[in-house]
């Protein structure tokens, strides 16, 4: 008790920073990789001989993994004081994703997508509980933009670093890429510290009796987040399924036009390069104008650009994916900035189901768009996918016209 105690007085004394950088960067190198996947998808699908379906499954697979292990990596997380998930994930990450250019089969593939997917989904909730430990109560919402920007800058480079690797390594060197990932993920270790302690679970903790979040059990306290932070995460499902489906099928949608795989790339990273971008300004702009004003503004733009950008195929094209991307990716941080202040004291439980079971979800319904490209054309399906945000913005104006009536009456 006496280390911990020392640990959270480090934390109130300034390193707080350093905790956000170093988990900005492994943010940064986990968020790298699991996007080769679309990016190598093309090449996957060529050399193996699949169908949309079956090329669509690789990232379903990868969606369920991180519904079903993320809130138990959450769950877990939140009950460790050291920062174990938050290191050695990214490297499990990592290395499946370097494999995966040389499955042989479509079943190693499969296996080699889940050992991205464990990683990846061990490694985030842990990771934001930090940066919320870090930011506290007055950076809450600044310092998990901060990280957010990270993961999607990271996304966004995913596509040419694969393209670089290809080009560079070829697919049968590529597994040795994971040695400066190594060092890269060492290096940051050094801004963690051993241990840490979350003074909100603590004071939950006494408050309650000794189990955080809690409200007498691991299954009710889990439940009781689940409940509280449901509107957020379905909110987040439909947005995350929305860019998720365009990001993993665009490469395929560009070379199917005739376009090259270095194309696809390119315009994938300027699409997830404007998210890291717009999510650092969405936290700010929730500040000023309020976090649901935010929310409702850029969901409902978000479908007036993506869907004339599926119809055209000239340079606006390009530059209407770009602008519909960052509308998507804006809320991401603000989204996860309310579930941490609903329920500060289960901060990874609450961000394992905002970001990891919507983006789980998100990548699952990859394999339905997949099937319905198959029934009525790749594009078509595109544009059924960009009218998603509706939906949110239609759930958060009746919840609102609800509450009315019942002040109302």
């Amino acid at each position: 008790m006496a280390d911990m105690s020392v640990a959270k007085g480090d934390i109130k004394r300034g390193s707080d920073a350093r905790m956000l950088i170093s988990a900005s960067v492994l943010h940064f190198i986990n968020d790298l990789h699991p996007t080769l996947l679309p990016t190598f998808l093309p090449e996957i699908e060529r050399r193996l001989s699949l169908s949309l379906g079956e090329a669509g499954f690789l990232s379903a697979l990868f969606g369920v993994l991180n519904i079903v292990v993320q809130p138990f990596a959450g769950h877990i997380a939140d009950r460790l004081n050291r920062p174990v998930l938050a290191i050695f994930a990214p490297l499990l990450t990592a290395g499946g994703a370097y494999l995966l250019p040389i499955a042989p089969s479509y079943g190693v593939a499969l296996l080699i997508v889940s050992m991205i997917g464990f990683g990846t989904a061990s490694f985030h909730p842990q990771a934001h509980g930090l940066t919320g430990i870090a930011g506290g109560r007055g950076n809450l919402g600044s310092y998990l933009a901060v990280f957010s920007a990270a993961g999607l800058l990271g996304a966004a480079l995913s596509p040419l670093y694969g393209v670089f690797l290809l080009k560079t390594l070829g697919a049968s060197l590529m597994p040795l890429a994971i040695f400066p990932v190594l060092a890269v993920a060492l290096a940051a270790k050094r801004g963690l510290p051993k241990r840490f302690v979350d003074a909100d679970r603590q004071t939950q903790e006494r408050a309650g009796g000794g189990d955080s979040a809690a409200g007498g059990g691991t299954s009710r306290g889990f439940l009781r987040v689940f409940m509280v932070c449901l509107p957020l995460i379905l909110i987040s499902i439909i947005r995350d399924s929305t860019s998720q489906g365009i990001r993993v099928f665009l490469p395929l949608l560009v070379t199917g036009r005739g376009g090259s795989i270095e194309l696809g790339g390119s315009l994938l990273f300027a699409f997830s390069v404007s998210g890291a971008v717009s999510s650092l300004m969405g936290g700010r702009m929730a500040d000023l104008f309020g976090k649901k004003r935010v929310i409702l503004a850029v969901l409902a733009l978000s479908p007036l650009l993506l869907f004339p950008a599926l119809l055209t195929r000239s340079a606006s094209s390009a530059v209407l994916f770009v602008l519909g991307g960052a509308c998507l990716s804006a809320t991401s941080s603000v989204t996860l900035a309310m579930a941490q202040e609903l329920v500060p004291e289960s901060r990874s439980t609450a961000s394992s189901l905002v970001m990891g079971l919507s983006w789980g979800i998100a990548n699952a319904v990859a394999f339905p768009i997949g099937k319905l490209g198959d029934a009525i054309g790749l594009e078509r399906a595109l544009c059924v996918v960009s009218l998603l945000p509706l939906l949110a913005v239609a759930g958060i104006l009746f919840g609102d016209v609800r509450k009315r009536l019942r002040r109302a009456s």
